[in-house]
């Protein structure tokens, strides 16, 4: 998907073609890589991790972390999804993203606009289209 394309759109009809376009993209991640998540409140971030976390072979449970900022689970690879949303942007930079980054995983970041620098990776923007409709703009920018 992501290997003939740096950049592209998906409009995704549903919660299941967006878990399936995160089972996609999992297919294409190598350890190390990070996946920056942006969109509006409901747009579809949580549902589309799901799928990636299901692509990474994680059998649990996956929900969004955003009152414990992390959660880490095992897969084929391990999985750190951080959650920045209640976060500012000084707590942000007061973070140690370090210490959740595994260097032998895969890590996804919700709300990544809270971020004052990425590192190389792939950028997901999900806008809300209308009631049942999202527009994923897929980035890789990894090399």
């Amino acid at each position: 998907m992501l290997v003939k394309h740096k950049q592209m759109r998906i409009i995704s009809e549903s919660h299941d073609r967006t878990r399936d376009i995160g089972a996609e993209i999992a297919a294409e991640l190598h350890p190390g890589d990070i996946v920056y998540l942006y969109g509006e409140l409901g747009s579809g971030k949580t549902v589309f991790v799901k799928g990636l976390c299901a692509g990474l072979g994680v059998d649990e449970d996956v929900t969004s972390p955003s009152f414990v900022i992390a959660t880490e689970y095992a897969g084929r690879v391990k999985v750190s999804h951080i959650d920045l949303y209640r976060l500012d942007g000084s707590q942000v930079d007061a973070l140690p993203l370090d210490e959740y980054i595994p260097e032998d995983g895969i890590t996804v970041i919700e709300w990544a606009d809270r971020l004052t620098s990425l590192e190389k990776g792939i950028i997901v923007r999900i806008t809300i289209v209308d009631k049942r409709s999202r527009e994923l703009l897929i980035e890789d920018l990894r090399d």
